[in-house]
């Protein structure tokens, strides 16, 4: 009688043997759908700071051909910058020698849509008159960049606009 009670007394706590590892399996299922979730934060994080990164460059070629036009304020009133697009085949060479306004509205095209394209996946960008038939020195000009961000849903063409008026006369 004596070893019969020694054995069930032995076996008592038995009946939740497995249990804790039950709950370790429980608990990891929980922490890998957690990991699971915070890669796929971290990468729809990235995925748009890199989007922001393309608007941002956008922006500066933006500025940078309003900042060129005003440099060039003879091919701005010759009208050398209206409807400006695409990169040009043959262009001048403006740095190591001196341009007339219309080489230089060539040369600011070619080394600005040649940036776009750089800076940019499939980044062109267009300059034209806001309002056509105005008056040269009055006109507001309208720059636009464009380029293809890749999302969730697919490839998407992006762009960026500003307008600005270079001088103004009284």
């Amino acid at each position: 009688m004596n070893t019969s009670k020694r054995e069930k007394t032995a076996f008592a706590g038995c009946s939740n043997a497995g249990f804790t590892l039950l709950e370790v399996l429980v608990a990891l299922l929980v922490l890998s759908i957690g990991l699971l979730g915070l890669a796929a934060l971290q990468a729809s994080g990235t995925r748009y700071v890199h989007g922001s990164y393309l608007r941002s460059q956008a922006v500066i070629q933006a500025y940078d051909m309003a900042d060129r036009m005003r440099a060039n304020l003879p091919g701005v009133q010759a009208e050398d910058y209206k409807d400006l697009s695409g990169i040009p085949s043959t262009h001048s060479d403006c740095i190591g020698s001196s341009c007339s306004a219309a080489q230089m509205a060539q040369f600011d095209r070619w080394q600005w849509n040649t940036a776009n394209d750089a800076l940019l996946p499939s980044g062109a960008g267009t300059v034209t008159a806001a309002n056509p038939g105005c008056v040269v020195a009055n006109c507001i000009w309208t720059i636009t960049v464009g380029w293809n961000e890749v999302e969730r849903t697919g490839t998407v063409a992006k762009t960026f606009s500003t307008t600005f008026q270079p001088f103004s006369q009284p």
